[in-house]
């Protein structure tokens, strides 16, 4: 599996699958709830109005019917974003081969379609191969409608009407090619093989099979099923108990892959808050053996959790068979439904015989032992939440950003396995004392003075101090405005102790895109810096996040602070954020302050400046570093130079010294 995972592609195809699946917990939550309504209707014969047994039950075979259609829908549109094609045109085109495939598979009758009760292979091949399919022809087919910004939409949908064609039937040709020469040959061949196994080596097989299944979200129970049979199911393995009753009793103890053990195992070991959750609500369901949500939640494709999975079922399966042939009980003819919860179900097939109970309760302590190594291990290499909340509690920032969508994003990530470790160690090795905040200058060349200073994060590394070399893995977590939190409040506390000796400047602070999207972050930076000459430094791919953003820039604009665009000239430089923004400064990027010497470079900075002032906006020159950049910058009426020309970032204590030398 680590080697799967160390291939970036892969790892992209597992986690679009798991936001998928994660995105259909809701629906499996009220499909597992009228499943056990019924069965709670069921036991008691509850008859009220229109809740009674026959009601609930159509019910129930409804929205069941649905889970299938729901999850094509979930996996064509998140992989619709992740191959970045037009996401309803996607969902639209695979929920229309998934139909049309049912119709070759026999599940239509003259007046509906039959959906399948959940996850078989087509839920999961049909979404993946039309939406590639769609992602493969675009470029060939597409009718190249310029795309203009009335009717955006409209013409995006025509561009994809000889696509959606091509697509569709491709995805046709290729589901029958595999499943008619590739398939259905592999099942003939199954049930030729000929081989005379003992029939409790058959259900283990059958089991192991099942719990792959489940593992990769299909539906465990129906694939075997048609692969295999389920005639094992009513062999009579002992008088008055078969195969099925005892698979139910013994290995199925709250639902596939000893849901119960896992369940005890989660809610005792595992810290992540939204799997605590999840864990609680699961517990009427899993008594029940209904634990659905639970495996949708935190079992399919999670590597951590597939050898206990898959194999303690089996070991639970083996014990209980050599357990009863050495000790033969004697059982009852009571029918057992797969609902019946573990202990009673051993209660009543055996007529309240002692060892079945302790045989059940042995079974499944083992199960929660072996289940808590493998929760420890998840949590421990795995759980975000708690290396924010090291990392929060190392800068002593509050508790109000915890579980925010910029850890959230984290999740998606291509290099998510080796960024957890290079996480932890970075996390490790961060000690509030470590990090510093500097000040480099930005000196006003047309009056000869410096009172702006931009604040820069330094960091103390094997005793060297340095620029702040951990941001990418800890931006790519997610915690970006834990760091941004950080650094305004050791500037809040800069200002306090220079408004002491009557010194003012302004101080520059950087805002990273993903303290832009979070309302809790800018609350609390605003209320930090409240009142204080602050101007903020924003890079030109904030602005494109938007809704969220556009409300944030607003905000701080309202509370009295500066805004400056930072790194013009990057990829995302546009002058259409000069229209759109109210902005009162622009940095010019190093990288165009490196070409201002050619007729090139110089032109674009010059004519850049002078749409700036136009605007009222003033114009930093950054990372200026000799004569001749200086005297070309101020040729062109640049306002500021920031640059080592005049002065690296500077300590706390040397920034009034150093600003005293202009006047």
């Amino acid at each position: 599996m680590d080697l799967f995972l160390k291939n970036k592609k892969f790892l992209l195809f597992i986690l679009t699958l798991q936001e998928a699946f994660s995105a259909i917990i809701p629906f499996f939550l009220l499909s597992s709830f009228i499943t056990l309504l019924y069965y709670i209707v069921n036991y008691f014969h509850i008859e009220i109005g229109y809740i009674n047994k026959e009601n609930i039950h159509f019910f129930m075979k409804i929205i069941n019917s649905f889970s299938s259609l729901v999850a094509v829908i979930a996996i064509a549109y998140f992989f619709a974003i992740r191959l970045k094609v037009m996401q309803i045109i996607a969902v639209i085109l695979a929920i229309t081969s998934f139909v049309t495939i049912l119709m070759f598979n026999g599940t239509s009758t003259d007046k509906y379609i039959v959906f399948p009760y959940g996850f078989d292979v087509e839920t999961l091949v049909v979404p993946i191969i039309s939406t590639w399919f769609l992602k493969y022809f675009y470029p060939i087919f597409n009718l190249r409608i310029p795309v203009a910004d009335i009717n955006h939409h409209i013409f995006r949908t025509f561009n994809y009407l000889f696509v959606f064609i091509i697509s569709y039937i491709a995805t046709i040709f290729i589901y029958l090619i595999l499943k008619y020469i590739v398939v259905d040959e592999i099942i003939v061949l199954v049930h030729k093989i000929d081989i005379d196994l003992p029939n409790i080596i058959v259900l283990a097989i059958r089991d192991i099979i099942s719990q792959i299944f489940w593992f990769f979200g299909i539906h465990g129970e129906h694939m075997v099923n048609g692969l295999i049979g389920k005639e094992i199911l009513f062999k009579e393995m002992m008088p008055n108990i078969t195969y099925g009753e005892f698979n139910r009793m013994f290995v199925l103890m709250g639902g596939a892959g000893v849901g119960l053990g896992l369940l005890v195992a989660l809610l005792l070991y595992v810290k992540d808050n939204a799997i605590k959750t999840i864990s609680k609500i699961s517990i009427p369901f899993v008594i029940f053996n209904i634990n659905d949500l639970l495996i949708y939640a935190v079992i399919v494709l999670n590597r951590f959790f597939i050898l206990p999975f898959v194999f303690l079922p089996i070991f639970n399966l083996f014990v209980a068979y050599i357990s009863l042939y050495f000790i033969p009980v004697h059982f009852t003819n009571y029918y057992l439904t797969w609902t019946t919860p573990i202990f009673i179900d051993g209660y009543l097939k055996s007529g309240g015989n002692l060892y079945i109970f302790i045989l059940q309760l042995f079974l499944i302590i083992i199960d929660i032992l072996v289940y808590i190594y493998y929760v420890k291990r998840f949590t421990h290499s795995m759980q975000l939440s708690e290396h924010f909340n090291r990392f929060s509690k190392n800068l002593e920032i509050s508790d109000e950003l915890k579980s925010k969508e910029g850890v959230k994003a984290f999740v998606a990530r291509s290099e998510i396995i080796d960024a957890y470790r290079k996480l932890d160690e970075i996390i490790e090795s961060i000690d509030k004392n470590d990090l510093y905040v500097y000040y480099q200058p930005k000196v006003d060349i047309k009056n000869n003075k410096c009172y702006k200073f931009e604040a820069l994060i330094r960091y103390r590394y094997q005793g060297r101090l340095v620029g702040p070399i951990f941001l990418d893995i800890i931006e790519r977590a997610g915690l970006a405005p834990i760091i941004d939190i950080w650094v305004c409040k050791q500037v809040k506390k800069d200002i306090e102790k220079w408004k002491k000796i009557s010194y003012l400047p302004q101080i520059s602070v950087n805002l990273h895109p993903d303290t832009l999207k979070s309302k809790d972050a800018i609350d609390k930076i605003i209320d930090i810096l409240k009142n204080e000459n602050i101007m903020f430094e924003i890079i030109e791919r904030s602005f494109l996040q938007g809704d969220i953003v556009n409300i944030n820039l607003k905000k701080i604009k309202q509370e009295g602070f500066c805004i400056s665009i930072d790194d013009f000239g990057t990829g995302y430089s546009s002058l259409e954020t000069l229209i759109k923004y109210d902005i009162d400064e622009l940095k010019l990027d190093k990288s165009l302050i490196d070409e201002i010497e050619t007729i090139r470079g110089f032109n674009v900075c010059k004519y850049t400046v002078e749409i700036c002032h136009k605007l009222n906006a003033k114009v930093v020159a950054e990372g200026v570093e000799n004569e001749s950049q200086f005297k070309i910058a101020k040729e062109i009426d640049v306002d500021f130079i920031q640059g080592y020309y005049f002065s690296k970032a500077l300590p706390f204590k040397e920034v009034k010294k150093y600003a005293a030398k202009f006047k």
